[in-house]
């Protein structure tokens, strides 16, 4: 063993070299190692500053002049960057023994390098020392010694030295050169908190066993602490005296899924037991293999794929059975105990060819972790009961499970329906009262067609009794009979229409139409009341979805407010403003008036129901237009006129087509 001042003078020599070379000690201490033995190869400064060791062989000078080929390990000291220290021996002198563990060393090295683990060569013979210190000490139980005092087993790491690493563990536990992490002391890399683990692996040692494997955390140089697989093998009598190979595979990835994993499971046990929401897991690993072979046979649209195979829904409901559910579930299903939902499907639980199942399906095969709707299932009796469905994936791609949680909504959809029929009585007595106050232009629309019918009545009967019968001009004015009959009937009609309690379709409509019409309806009372009518719309309006009846009745409600509202302005001065626009896919309906506009009471809330200012109204006039706005995804606005007194009422509707 010789070392040198970076390969210069020497600066120790021992017995084993003067057995090899020659010169004793005293003669070849301070003396340039080049001029001694010669020179080391150039390769060996350049890759001892990179990975911080070299070996190979070098042909060398004794002291009686003889050349010897020696093989030479060559490393710089620990913490001195301008030493070197050699261990050499003769190759022609080796040892059958030593040739086959040269070869096996070569092997070894060329695996060592090429692994994607990280091997770590480490110098254990600190710890022996370490180890014989406590049992001169006194100490029996060094297990539980250690154990209780993680110092010791920290300054174990410090004495144990890091000989050689491979490439991964530079990328591993980097950032720098295999020398900057060769040189780093061990414990560098061992958080505090995995102390424990290094203890139980010096343990493991000292108990004989050939190996010891741990799951540990390690830092890198930067402070960065990750997961590790940590493996170390243990040859017999190497125990302090030798090397050892440690093994760290980075497990970092398992280890978060794993922990996810079993958080969502912690929080999945949390919420079945929660008593209020009905809590179930389904498993359908069948589903799971039949979406991967459609993946496979190339579906993307999952919707079409339903279409064409109308019996998948009912399959899948089928595959999927409960394999856990929570009390509120049993109660749910009106089951006697969870044993009776256990490995049961929802075929049966659900209708045929479900709607919102199939939904759900879809998104499950286009990867939406959660859905939720509104569904009718039937208890485990056949009772029906509705259902707010909520089905969420799991996030681990290789489960069957999906978690499922319900709400009973049975008492409120029945308060909604309740509450829809309501509105629709309201609406009605709302149109019949409407009715009621236009009676007399009712009467006036239906009195003209009428009258006109009876002239022309009496004039067709005194052409019939003629000698000579026009038939030309009775065959006219009885035309002109049908012609006000079919007005008089289309008037009736639209009365009928109005005063009929029930729901129409929603359609695509024309508000310009609508308008028109209501106009008509009311052409009496704005005759009578002397208003003014205008209308101005945009080019193309586009046409709305809705129930004609209900938006003729609105329209007509806020008309005759107008009308209503224009009684004490000088009749000149009475006048109503339409107005059709479109802006960013809705249609604006507007109905502005000249009154005295809006009081402050009335524009702070302006649908207040039973608030009316006339001594015959309900005050439900506003609140049954807001409803009917509201129910065809719209809303109705109040505002001042802003060149002038009076009051707009602007109707907003989504336009057909539109995605607003």
């Amino acid at each position: 063993m010789i070392s040198t001042a970076a390969g210069a003078a020497i600066t120790s020599w021992n017995l084993a070299a003067t057995a090899l070379y020659g010169w004793q000690p005293q003669e070849a201490l301070g003396r340039p190692l080049a001029e001694l033995l010669g020179a080391y190869p150039d390769s060996a400064a350049e890759e001892l500053r990179s990975r911080g060791i070299w070996q190979g062989c070098v042909e060398r000078r004794r002291r009686d002049g003889t050349a010897t080929t020696v093989r030479v390990r060559l490393a710089s000291c620990t913490g001195a960057d301008d030493e070197w220290m050699e261990v050499s021996d003769p190759v022609d002198t080796a040892h059958p023994a030593e040739v086959a563990l040269a070869a096996s060393e070569y092997r070894y090295r060329n695996l060592f390098g090429a692994v994607a683990a990280s091997f770590w060569e480490l110098d254990f013979s600190g710890v022996g020392v370490l180890l014989r210190q406590l049992r001169e000490q006194g100490i029996t139980d060094v297990a539980a010694h250690l154990r209780a005092n993680p110092a010791i087993v920290r300054a174990m790491m410090r004495s144990t030295r890091i000989v050689d690493i491979n490439d991964r563990s530079i990328e591993m536990f980097g950032p720098g050169t295999k020398r900057d992490l060769i040189t780093t002391p061990l414990d560098r890399y061992w958080p505090k908190a995995s102390t424990g683990d290094f203890t139980e692996s010096v343990l493991s040692a000292i108990g004989g066993k050939p190996r010891h494997v741990a799951e540990t955390r390690m830092r890198a140089r930067d402070g960065r602490e990750f997961d590790v697989l940590f493996t170390v093998s243990f040859l017999p009598g190497t125990v302090g005296t030798g090397t050892l190979l440690v093994g760290f595979t980075d497990i970092t990835d398992r280890v978060q899924a794993t922990r996810q994993r079993d958080e969502a499971s912690t929080r999945r046990k949390m919420l079945l037991d929660v008593p209020t929401l009905a809590l179930s897991e389904l498993a359908a690993p069948d589903t799971r293999a039949m979406f991967s072979r459609l993946r496979a046979e190339g579906v993307t649209d999952i919707r079409a794929y339903i279409d064409a195979h109308p019996g998948f829904v009912d399959q899948l409901a089928g595959n999927l059975r409960f394999t856990s559910v929570n009390d509120a579930a049993v109660r749910l299903y009106g089951a006697r105990s969870a044993d009776e939902l256990i490995g049961r499907s929802l075929t049966g639980l659900i209708q045929p060819g479900c709607e919102v199942l199939r939904r759900s399906i879809e998104g499950s095969y286009d990867c939406e972790m959660v859905f939720q709707a509104e569904v009718r299932m039937f208890r485990l009796d056949g009772t029906p009961f509705d259902t707010l469905f909520c089905r969420v994936s799991n996030p681990d791609p290789a489960s069957a499970e999906v978690l499922v949680a319900q709400i009973d909504i049975s008492e409120q959809v029945k308060a909604r329906v309740e509450i829809e029929r309501m509105r629709q009585q309201a609406s009605h007595a709302s149109r019949i009262a409407l009715l009621g106050q236009l009676s007399a232009s009712i009467v006036h629309e239906i009195s003209q067609p009428v009258t006109a019918i009876a002239m022309h009545a009496a004039a067709a009967e005194r052409l019939a009794r003629a000698p000579e019968p026009a038939l030309e001009k009775l065959g006219k004015i009885t035309g002109q009979i049908g012609q006000n009959a079919l007005r008089v009937g289309k008037i009736i009609q639209r009365i009928r229409a109005l005063a009929a309690n029930r729901e129409m379709p929603m359609v695509p409509l024309s508000l310009t139409d609508i308008l028109a019409e209501t106009r008509l309806l009311l052409r009496q009372e704005l005759t009578e009341r002397g208003v003014q009518v205008t209308l101005s719309r945009d080019a193309n309006v586009p046409e709305v979805c809705g129930d004609r009846i209900q938006l003729q009745q609105l329209l007509a409600n806020l008309m005759v407010n107008a009308i209503q509202a224009m009684e004490a302005s000088p009749h000149g001065k009475r006048r109503i403003d339409l107005t059709l626009r479109t802006r960013d896919g809705l249609v604006l309906a507007e109905v502005a008036d000249s009154g005295p506009g809006l009081s402050a009471d009335f524009v702070a809330a302006p649908f207040q129901s039973f608030r009316t200012t006339k001594p015959d109204g309900l005050g439900i006039g506003l609140t049954i237009c807001r409803s009917i706005a509201e129910a065809h995804n719209g809303r109705l606005e109040v505002r001042d006129r802003a060149d002038g007194p009076g009051a707009i009422f602007t109707l907003v509707l989504p336009a057909v087509g539109s995605a607003t």
